[in-house]
């Protein structure tokens, strides 16, 4: 009767919904039938004036009573037996099951693998098809459930305990996961992507270890290079004496000042770690809060390590701390299609530090739904977001400065060429 259920990506999603359509359509059919009786003779034998309204004597009936407690027994065992039967059957878990570990943290999802590789993953559970997944759930801080609706699965993330769903995915494609427990302020954007690819793509993303490759060919100062300019550090830190959106790098290692509530700091490895993992917790004197996303689940130890290597070398000496460009593995764009470019750009050119895809606020606006829709500016006057617009924010970000977020956008970043494919890029973020 009502079939608005998601997709079916998983091999019990149709037995599940079968289960719940039988529930719905039968709630329905006997709320219709005992409701729609009750209106019946409540017209039908209404008082009416002139007419005697003798109550009579009813003394009951048997076979009525027998129909309308027999028929709803059989009802409930018939659904009670195949609930138990599909349950059992979403819980088991085959012995060749892929085992993902999913740790809950506000607001983010890690995935971590274990099954002949090692990698640590946020936001993105990547899986083969045809493969049965256990994802063992636990959470770092308070209570999270891990839900992906088109696998019908749903399970409380807990702290000191853990929990799972299986699944066996059908078909390839990206499907959505949420957390569906509120754990506080940045609950609705606490989401994961669940990638389903072929086998051969699995293998070919599990072998890859072109990244710990590369990693292992260079010195902690260069990675730590590499992570300025891929992180996006180098859109608020100069490297030189110069003030932008954040304090400058240049002799950061070992300074001395002063918080915005007059507390002294030193600027060590503590100081460090800290300001990336939570960097409104203080914020030095003369430079606004809340300019800076924190980069907890984006850097790892070993990533915060290597960034201080490269910070201490920033002391005047050194004349070629400039970022180097990130050894990676070779793009072909001129076979990508518009849309793909400008993903690549959008991964890749600083636009996701600040910017998100899934409606959470960061540094600047969220791009999901941004073409097309009409943006307050902080001058007050409105602007359409459209291909004019948005290369004019690109170009000349502090032009048309969004209401309610700070002018702190590099300009740069894109060049003409490049913002067309970008643009191709936001309109299909709905």
């Amino acid at each position: 009767m009502f079939r608005y259920l998601p997709e079916q990506a998983s091999e019990m999603a149709p037995k599940v919904d079968w289960i719940h359509n039988v529930i719905t359509d039968l709630s329905v059919f006997f709320t219709v039938a005992i409701v729609g009786s009750m209106i019946y003779f409540a017209i039908r034998y209404r008082e009416k004036p002139g007419r005697r309204h003798d109550t009579p004597q009813i003394e009951g009936s048997h076979a009525l009573e027998l129909i309308w407690t027999i028929v709803p027994t059989i009802i409930c065992i018939f659904i009670g037996y195949y609930s138990v039967a599909y349950y059992r059957e979403l819980r088991a878990v085959p012995e060749h099951a892929l085992t993902i570990n999913a740790w809950g943290q506000k607001w983010k999802w890690d995935f971590q693998y274990t099954d002949g590789i090692k990698r640590e993953v946020t936001g993105e559970m990547v899986v083969p098809v045809g493969q049965p997944i256990k994802v063992v759930l636990r959470s770092r801080d308070v209570l999270h459930s891990f839900f992906i609706p088109s696998m019908r699965v749903k399970s409380d993330a807990l702290p000191g305990k853990f929990t799972y769903v299986s699944f066996t995915p059908v078909k390839t494609g990206t499907y959505q996961a949420f957390c569906t427990e509120y754990c506080g302020k940045d609950h609705s954007a606490m989401l994961a992507k669940v990638k389903v690819v072929s086998q051969d793509e699995y293998a070919r993303w599990s072998n890859d270890d072109s990244e710990q490759k590369m990693k292992g060919r260079v010195s902690p100062e260069e990675r730590g290079k590499l992570l300025y300019q891929q992180k996006g550090c180098n859109a608020c830190h100069a490297l030189s004496d110069t003030k932008i959106v954040g304090p400058s790098w240049f002799k950061l290692f070992g300074r001395q000042g002063k918080f915005t509530d007059g507390t002294a700091y030193k600027a060590d490895e503590n100081y460090i770690e800290e300001s990336i993992y939570n960097p409104n917790l203080h914020i030095v004197e003369g430079y606004a809060p809340n300019q800076m996303p924190a980069y907890t689940g984006q850097l790892s130890k070993d990533d915060i390590g290597d960034l201080i290597a490269f910070i201490k070398t920033i002391d005047g000496s050194n004349a070629s701390a400039a970022p180097v460009a990130a050894v990676a593995v070779a793009v072909d764009l001129e076979k990508m299609s518009p849309v793909e470019r400008g993903k690549y750009y959008y991964e890749n050119k600083l636009c996701k530090t600040c910017h998100s895809l899934d409606g959470s606020p960061l540094v600047g606006p969220s791009l999901k739904g941004s073409y097309g829709r009409t943006v307050k500016l902080a001058d007050g006057s409105e602007v359409v977001s459209d291909d004019a617009y948005l290369k004019e924010s690109i170009l000349a970000p502090m032009a048309k400065v969004v209401a309610g977020y700070p002018p702190a956008m590099p300009a740069g970043l894109l060049t003409e060429k490049e913002i067309p494919d970008l643009i191709e890029f936001l309109k299909t973020v709905k």
